[in-house]
């Protein structure tokens, strides 16, 4: 419940605002408000600085032996957010701002087999549709047909794997091969994820540096530090006594799933954090690309096969669900609680994606699933 007595660092006027507003309102109405503001923020920077976490991996991939300004802006960005993240929620929960110990990410110990294997299909997911879920969500906000319609059917294949047909063969995978960590294993493995995070920067930076350098890390900071806003909205101010709301930061498996669950029980649902977090980050991709020009319609016309986005929609899913989040729910949120699993998300993600550039798979997309023209 939020309490003067708990929340002592917030001006009296603050937290009487907040419970007013709630008993106004309704705690629901509130939270999916801010909720809808935290999106749309999300969406209008992630489409200006096209960030892209499947395009840092590229980007990581060539590093040996690409240089050139612009050669790794995606791998800029997504360092930088990661570290900017980690810094606001140590900062925020020292100065008790906000509650993340019932957040998902913060509970340890994980299965980290089931963990990998989760990241590891996500990454193959997100190679075949060419973006994570939030790459999706920017580009269906640019008018991209293709991102739209993997999106839906990747909402569909979450929801069957949370609660569906798709439940019981996730959970069994999620279970095998149970390997626990201790926190000290998990703080040695966060460690670790800090230090690639700083030695990825100052890579980029002796390697020709970023297209418009400051720009982006200005950007890259504030997509870091909407994760403690997550955590603030669902924490405090969805802190209600009678109706509290689920601690949440920033992913976007989960509420990919949940909006489309609203989409089709709407009279039957409470609209939830999630809702307002996928819908305003597609209001802010579309406001953003609206005022600069980059709204294009584009269909599966001279794109690879529909069902090549099809069968990535399905792997990012099953394997989000599995692994409890997606790109932005471990790079961002999961490292931001100082949560070692990060480190095992991060290879997974990144094997998942490069194991498409292997000669036999790579020869078998590009011979079974060729060029559509629908």
């Amino acid at each position: 419940m939020l309490s003067e007595a708990h929340y002592s660092f917030l001006p009296r006027c603050n937290v009487e605002t907040i419970i007013e507003w709630r008993d106004i309102y309704g705690v629901t109405t509130v939270v999916l408000a801010a909720s809808l503001l935290v999106g749309g923020l999300f969406g209008w920077l992630a489409e200006r600085s096209d960030y892209c976490a499947r395009s840092a991996y590229d980007e990581l991939a060539t590093i040996t032996s690409q240089t050139g300004r612009g050669q790794f802006n995606q791998l800029w960005q997504v360092a930088i957010a990661g570290i900017s993240a980690i810094i606001a929620i140590l900062i925020a929960s020292q100065l008790d701002l906000i509650n993340i110990e019932s957040a998902r990410q913060y509970k340890a110990p994980l299965n980290l087999f089931g963990l990998f294997f989760g990241t590891l299909l996500f990454g193959v997911g997100m190679g075949l549709s060419r973006g994570c879920v939030s790459r999706l969500i920017i580009l269906s906000g640019r008018g991209n047909i293709r991102a739209l319609i993997t999106l839906v059917f990747l909402s569909l294949f979450a929801w069957s794997a949370i609660s569906g047909v798709l439940a019981v063969p996730r959970i069994t995978l999620a279970s095998l091969g149970q390997i626990e960590y201790s926190p000290v294993l998990s703080n040695s493995l966060f460690a670790i994820w800090v230090l690639l995070l700083l030695a990825a920067i100052v890579m980029v930076a002796r390697r020709g540096g970023a297209d418009q350098p400051v720009k982006r890390a200005i950007m890259a900071t504030f997509i870091g530090l909407l994760v403690p806003a997550c955590f603030f909205v669902t924490s405090v101010i969805g802190a209600d006594e009678f109706d509290p709301v689920p601690v949440e930061g920033l992913r976007f498996i989960l509420p990919v799933a949940d909006s489309l669950g609203y989409f089709v029980y709407s009279t039957a649902l409470t609209p939830k954090f999630g809702l307002g977090l996928v819908g305003g980050a597609f209001i802010g991709a579309v406001l953003s690309a609206k005022l600069s020009g980059r709204i294009v319609i584009e269909g599966f016309n001279n794109a690879p096969h529909p069902l090549r986005y099809i069968l990535g929609a399905f792997f990012m899913a099953f394997g989000g669900v599995i692994a409890g989040g997606c790109t932005v729910g471990w790079l961002l949120t999961g490292g931001s609680v100082l949560n070692g699993g990060v480190l095992i998300a991060f290879a997974g993600f990144g094997l998942g994606n490069l194991s498409l550039r292997l000669p036999f798979i790579n020869g078998f997309l590009n011979s079974e699933m060729a060029t559509s023209s629908v």
